[in-house]
């Protein structure tokens, strides 16, 4: 598998053996002074290339390459898990959670800590109707990436510590904010006993808000052991719902929790 530490050992190898060329060649005056200013080019090509595939491949999940994270089951059953992200939202989660309560199916819902003040009651309406409740940092700040390891570590901790105060239980299921993993989250990440959780499809509802072309895209990637990522703080995301459920039924799926389908536990 292609990480992130592979490509540094690699990259520190190949520039070990640039100076090594570099001191041979020129200082021993075995190459003209031509190549010799061609050996800075190439390290800075490799500096180039070393840090334009670490930032690339942030934003992709699925890959493992920063870090290891569980984007869908190994199963060959039509089995899927629907997860939410970005709440809680005082209108639209109560509405998703009557949808689901009525239908009879489990979510994971993966929390902001900054949005659990005074939407503690839905919280509890989540455990006690049996979806499962994740970390999705506490401030889900644009900045969030930027932050050194510390800052991350403390900010999973806090809304770790606010889902247990208010539930009775500490969550061990974490999606990054904006599905970003990069070296300063992954540092964070190994102290931490956080099962990092992405998605095989993204049904990208914060930016088509029509249901049916997001439905449509949702059934395109569909396949057993999908996870699926929708938000509960849209108000088109109770309609979208409704849609996503009837089309998994109408295919022949069955929506379990996700510790189901990834054979993981929920808490610690």
């Amino acid at each position: 598998m292609f990480t992130f530490r592979k490509l540094t050992i690699l990259f520190f190898i190949l520039l070990f053996a640039l100076n090594v060329i570099h001191f041979l060649g020129c200082k021993l005056e075995w190459f003209s002074g031509h190549l010799c200013s061609q050996t800075y080019v190439y390290m800075v090509v490799l500096f180039g290339l070393y840090i334009g595939i670490s930032i690339t491949m942030a934003f992709f999940i699925s890959s493992n390459y920063h870090h290891k994270a569980i984007c869908k089951g190994v199963t060959t059953e039509k089995l899927c898990a629907l997860t939410f992200d970005d709440g809680p939202d005082p209108e639209n989660t109560p509405a998703i959670l009557r949808i689901l309560n009525r239908e009879r199916i489990p979510a994971t819902f993966f929390v902001i800590g900054a949005k659990l003040n005074g939407n503690e009651s839905i919280l509890r309406e989540m455990d006690a109707e049996g979806h499962l409740v994740g970390n999705h940092s506490w401030s889900h700040s644009i900045w969030f990436d930027f932050l050194p390891a510390r800052r991350i570590r403390r900010e999973l901790t806090r809304t770790a510590k606010a889902v247990s105060e208010i539930t009775g239980k500490s969550p061990l299921l974490f999606r990054p904010p904006y599905g970003v993993i990069n070296p300063m989250l992954s540092n964070a990440l190994r102290s931490l006993a956080y099962h990092v959780i992405g998605w095989n499809i993204r049904s990208y509802d914060t930016v088509h808000r029509d249901p049916e072309k997001t439905v449509t895209k949702i059934l395109r990637k569909l396949s057993p052991g999908s996870i699926i990522l929708l938000h509960d703080h849209l108000a088109d995301s109770p309609k979208l719902l409704e849609r996503v459920i009837d089309q998994l039924r109408l295919h022949g799926y069955q929506i379990v929790p996700i510790t189901q389908l990834t054979h993981i536990e929920a808490y610690a």
